[in-house]
């Protein structure tokens, strides 16, 4: 408790101030760059992800869970991971060709010979990170994290200013790849080997390989919408559904951004102690539901303000797809949890296998949507796919891997639901005296959530739950 605990501190100071920074940098170039642009970066962002997922083929959690690699091994993986990096940023960069006969768009070709350079330095990045976190260092992580995002920030703005265009947005997150990088490296001072034995691979492969079939399956099923909208319905109405999907990820970002990083180096020290991995996670999950089910009525109820005070009224197409997709906040808070329990108890087979799960109900969601024809379609389809998701997947979680009961984990959602519609009534109430002024509403309702949420924990039990977590070690 004491590692989780210092983990989630740091962590919490870098995803934090990477909100902050991203939050600036998107109201700032969502007012410069316009929503076709958007969503041209949107299209790349896509299959930079997959390219990076490539690269990284499930080494990095491989080699945190492993507690006999040596130091020579190590040297040797970094080997590869750099020949890795190096021969899929080319493919990359030739992909650009495929793009551009898919979505009529010679930009492309341009666009992803640039960005294979943060390909590139995302892959050379992973055995650094990994080192970082199993010594659980996330002191020095996160502080490569801020000044990444800082220097991206300073750029990507400076070069939107100056009319780049797309291109303002890719340089930047080539910036924040190269400095997380070269940060990393010099913390964890990792070296090349003259050896390329195949020994610390084999050693790695059967946790990498499964880990590598999940993130794969859990691409397409995360990223499938993104593909079909921009293919089946323009650039313009991915970038407006790519800005509800972006908001509706913020909270993971800043919660599950703490947590899940910290979760796998910490609990993989007692990866046979299943109750005591079982009570440890019942607690975030209590936690997360108390944070996310009256969030996701605020964010539901305040799209329209949400999106038109960070994104300015251009955007008034994301609002209702927000509005919908905002009310499974919740879902995407707890379940995103659950694969560093599959990881942390030495199970990437069952990891794997409930990403398939995953990927074919949140894929056929998304075609269902597509078919209805708009974005709003997309968003009610999906959202249902999320909560059918959650149940399937918790229940493997639950029953299979923390050997528990699926009636005692869902009792802990049941305080979390009375402080949802409790806040549901408030913010109706508060919404009877509200200004015009889009701000002044939702410093009002924000106010209003965060005074429910303290009265509810301050007057209930859960006031006992947070102190206890608080004072253990």
């Amino acid at each position: 408790m004491k590692n989780l605990k210092t983990g989630m501190f740091f962590t919490t100071i870098g995803v934090y101030s990477n909100f902050l920074l991203q939050l600036i940098i998107n109201a700032v170039l969502s007012r410069l760059l316009t929503p076709a642009e958007y969503g041209i970066v949107a299209i790349i962002q896509v299959f930079i992800v997959f390219f990076s997922m490539m690269i990284e083929a499930g080494m990095g959690p491989a080699i945190i869970q492993n507690k006999r690699l040596s130091e020579e091994d190590i040297k040797i993986l970094f080997n590869y991971s750099i020949i890795f990096a190096l021969a899929v940023a080319v493919i990359f960069g030739l992909f650009g060709h495929v793009l551009a006969l898919v979505y009529n768009n010679d930009i492309y070709k341009t666009l992803t010979w640039v960005q294979a350079i943060s390909v590139l330095f995302n892959g050379m990045n992973i055995v650094p990170s990994a080192l970082l976190n199993k010594s659980k260092r996330f002191k020095q992580v996160n502080f490569s994290l801020v000044i990444g995002n800082i220097m991206a920030g300073i750029v990507g703005v400076g070069l939107a200013f100056l009319h780049f265009g797309v291109y303002a947005l890719i340089i930047s997150a080539i910036i924040s790849s190269i400095v997380n990088f070269s940060f990393n490296a010099y913390f964890t001072k990792v070296r090349f080997s003259k050896k390329f034995d195949l020994t610390p691979l084999k050693e790695i492969w059967e946790f990498s390989k499964n880990q590598f079939a999940f993130n794969f399956i859990n691409y397409f099923s995360r990223n499938s919408d993104n593909i079909l909208v921009g293919k089946f319905m323009g650039e313009v109405a991915l970038a407006n559904y790519s800005k509800a999907y972006q908001l509706l990820m913020l909270p993971n970002t800043l919660f599950l951004g703490i947590i899940n990083p910290v979760l796998q180096p910490v609990l993989s020290d007692y990866q046979d102690n299943v109750s005591y991995i079982r009570d440890i996670y019942y607690k975030i999950v209590h936690i997360l539901a108390l944070i996310g089910i009256p969030l996701s009525i605020f964010l539901s109820l305040s799209s329209k303000q949400i999106i038109f005070f960070l994104f300015g009224s251009q955007w008034e197409q994301a609002v209702t797809p927000f509005a919908i997709l905002a009310l499974t906040v919740w879902v995407q808070m707890t379940l995103s949890s659950s694969g560093a329990i599959f990881q942390s108890r030495n199970q990437p087979r069952l990891l794997f296998n409930t990403g398939v799960i995953s990927a074919i109900i949140i894929v056929g969601s998304i075609i269902v949507g597509i078919f209805a024809g708009t974005i709003t379609s997309v968003a009610i389809s999906l959202s249902v796919g999320f909560v059918i998701n959650f149940f399937i997947n918790f229940r493997r979680v639950v029953k299979i891997s923390l050997e528990g009961s699926m009636l005692k984990f869902l009792a802990e959602f049941k305080s979390p639901c009375y402080l949802g519609i409790l806040t549901f009534i408030v913010l109706e109430v508060i919404s009877i005296f509200e200004p015009q002024n889009i701000f002044f509403v939702l410093v009002i309702r924000g106010i209003g959530l965060i005074v429910t949420m303290l009265l509810y924990i301050t007057l209930t039990k859960e006031k006992n739950l947070i102190q206890e977590i608080l004072r253990s070690k």
